[in-house]
């Protein structure tokens, strides 16, 4: 499977709410919403996102929410200190297409179907 040019420029044009700071320099953004980019209700939405919190107990974690520009769509996330391949492996496990990963301020975008990676610039300027 591959991501569809459409889907990854939705992916690319994202802004974070930050519910806490998470003191890490590296970490992961990672949801459960809407496996396989397939809508799901708020409720079921809610129910796998409560079944990957419960995988993040080794790790230091805060909520985020990850969305468009306006925030008319968005998924409730994790910004979690975990090491890119775990958060990948992870991802997968919850059939996410792709996560987030900052690294020392700079975000980047990785598929988790293929090795498709962009760096979308500093996270800083992609704060609500």
């Amino acid at each position: 499977m591959q991501i569809n040019s459409h889907l990854w420029q939705a992916y690319s044009s994202v802004r974070f709410d930050f519910k806490a700071v998470i003191n890490a320099e590296c970490y992961a953004v990672i949801t459960a919403w809407n496996p396989g980019s397939e809508r799901l209700s708020h409720n079921e939405n809610c129910l796998n996102n409560h079944r990957l919190q419960l995988k993040l107990n080794d790790y230091d974690w805060v909520s985020v929410v990850v969305g468009d520009p306006d925030f008319q769509w968005f998924e409730e996330s994790f910004a979690v200190a975990m090491p890119l391949e775990a958060a990948l492996d992870l991802a997968l496990t919850f059939k996410q297409n792709a996560i987030y990963f900052v690294r020392n301020g700079a975000l980047y975008l990785y598929s988790c179907v293929d090795s498709h990676v962009v760096q979308l610039g500093s996270l800083e300027e992609k704060l609500k």
